[in-house]
């Protein structure tokens, strides 16, 4: 499998869109340091979520400014429902999402269980997805958020959207 960008497990859909909303309401660039006042946040607790915006192509980082990508600028602008649709494009090639498609997709429809013992034989994906709550969490958030997949919250089951 190739090398591809990662979401990180801590971060969610929300956090990503907020601080886009941030930088877009500076003008689509600002410095790091002013995005953390404008969040009332750490600069080291929004790195996470940069280096997520970031492997998704929704901004880039220059000089220590954070500059909103087009694809970032459109999915501000962007109604809800649209900002799903972009949000579901862009984590199509990042990990874990690029292969719990495939697996989704192939067998139509898989425990959380299963889908976590998976993610583990992807040498690439081991060291970030250890624990099996949070990755579960995180394919939660991210999944039914950009509406890629139907979940069966009684059986814990992703299951491919017809």
């Amino acid at each position: 499998m190739s090398k591809r960008p990662k979401i990180l497990p801590s971060v969610t859909p929300g956090m990503v869109i907020g601080l886009l909303d941030v930088v877009s309401g500076h003008g689509g660039k600002a410095d790091l340091a002013r995005i953390a006042i404008d969040l009332q946040s750490d600069v080291d607790d929004l790195l996470p979520v940069i280096e997520v915006a970031e492997a998704l192509g929704l901004i880039s980082v220059e000089n220590g400014d954070v500059v909103l990508t087009d694809l970032g600028e459109k999915l501000v602008k962007a109604a809800p429902s649209r900002r799903k649709l972009i949000l579901r494009k862009s984590i199509s090639n990042v990990e874990p999402f690029a292969t719990a498609f495939k697996l989704i997709k192939s067998k139509k429809e898989i425990s959380a269980e299963e889908l976590f013992e998976e993610l583990g034989k992807v040498r690439e994906l081991v060291e970030e997805y250890k624990d099996p709550e949070q990755v579960h969490q995180m394919l939660l958030e991210w999944l039914l958020y950009t509406e890629v997949v139907k979940y069966n919250g009684d059986e814990k089951k992703f299951q491919q959207k017809s």
